[in-house]
């Protein structure tokens, strides 16, 4: 049995009989929804937004993830609504997860302070091609899989629902380190928890195809960034900027046992000028890195672009390459990730915009948040 195989086995197996793990998007700011839900609507007029990742490509079609948002702020009654899609696939036997959700934020405004509060539902699809599994009892040492299996399958599809919520607080301030001011300095730090109903209750989100009490483990996010200008150019309308950057995911059964949980960190930071960007992150379960774990060096680079006619860079682009250092995926490859927005700024909300104060409230630009 040769390598490839034995790495397409252990995915296999990891996917099936183990507790699901989300998908991750290395790029989180760039797909705002689905990092937490109280992003919903913080950028004015109608947004769209779209991710590509894939992920592991040497073994075999790898894993697959594709995402589209849709969101609309509506500053009448100071909220956002939104519509989330993604799907993801994994492997030859093509476990095809859809997740559909609608999405409803409210803001607190204040004068350099925005308080975000989202919640989400979603209904989660999930499917599988049996015919295209390999099982154990299949396998010759020799031959391969020549043998029939004994395993009976009872179901290729299974539905849920699912609900997240989250919180985001949003800040300006002015930073000074020593006799040096930077001013207008902004800020982000927020948490979601996601798959609610199995944090509070036993009775929700089960995902096994052979009617096992396998539930979707719940999952905690905490994320903070900032964005610091230190350089400043002509009449200060172009600046350089660094942007550090945290992600933290803690999923499991019991989202207090911290040793027993999925743990994944993603730190870094970006230089960003004029809107262009260009980044570095590292990912592992612990901040210092070991060979126990699969960790990632992610290299990302995008920018925000003016669509023709347009006054305003409201069209974004952005790429990121995760090198595998460790585990796994030393053998199975690399990251690709691919995300896309296009803002329309002029399109009115649904309930109007009553004081059109959001277009004054700088604490509300939020385009330099990634």
């Amino acid at each position: 049995m040769n390598c490839r195989f034995t790495l397409l086995l252990s995915l296999l197996t990891f996917s099936f009989f183990l507790s699901a793990q989300d998908p991750s998007f290395s790029q989180f700011y760039a797909n705002r929804i689905y990092l937490n839900p109280a992003f919903a609507g913080i950028e004015q007029g109608l947004t769209f937004a779209g991710v590509s990742r894939i992920q592991w490509t040497n073994a075999d079609t790898g894993f697959k993830t594709y995402g589209v948002s849709l969101e609309l702020q509506e500053p009448g009654i100071n909220s956002g609504i939104g519509l989330n899609i993604f799907q993801d696939r994994q492997g030859l036997a093509q476990l095809n997860t859809t997740s559909i959700g609608l999405t409803y934020a409210y803001t607190i405004k204040m004068v350099n302070h925005n308080i975000h509060f989202g919640l989400q539902a979603r209904w989660i699809e999930k499917k599988v091609d049996w015919s295209k599994i390999t099982f154990s009892d299949q396998l010759d040492p020799v031959y391969g899989a020549i043998y029939p299996t004994t395993a009976i399958p009872i179901l290729d599809r299974i539905t849920y629902s699912d609900f997240d919520a989250g919180v985001v607080w949003r800040f300006k301030s002015d930073i000074r380190l020593g006799k040096k001011r930077f001013r207008d300095t902004r800020h982000a730090l927020g948490i979601a928890i996601h798959h609610l109903p199995n944090l509070i209750s036993d009775n929700a989100g089960n995902e096994s195809f052979q009617q096992l009490d396998t539930r979707v483990n719940p999952r905690i996010t905490i994320h903070a960034g900032s964005v610091i200008p230190f350089v400043w150019f002509a009449d200060g309308s172009k600046t350089i900027a660094v942007s550090p950057t945290i992600k933290v995911d803690i999923q499991g059964e019991k989202i207090t046992e911290f040793s027993s949980n999925l743990q994944v960190i993603t730190m870094g930071g970006y230089l960003v000028y004029d809107g262009v960007y260009i980044g570095a992150l590292y990912q592992n379960k612990k901040i210092i890195t070991d060979s126990r774990n699969t960790n990632a060096f992610i290299l990302a680079f995008g920018a925000y672009l003016k669509r023709p006619g347009s006054k305003t860079k409201n069209t974004f682009v952005g790429f990121s390459y995760d090198a595998n250092t460790t585990g796994v995926g030393t053998q199975a490859g690399g990251v690709y990730e691919l995300a896309v927005r296009w803002n329309f700024i002029d399109i009115p909300g649904i309930f109007g915009d009553r004081s059109n104060k959001r277009k004054s409230n700088k604490s509300l630009d939020c385009f330099k948040f990634f």
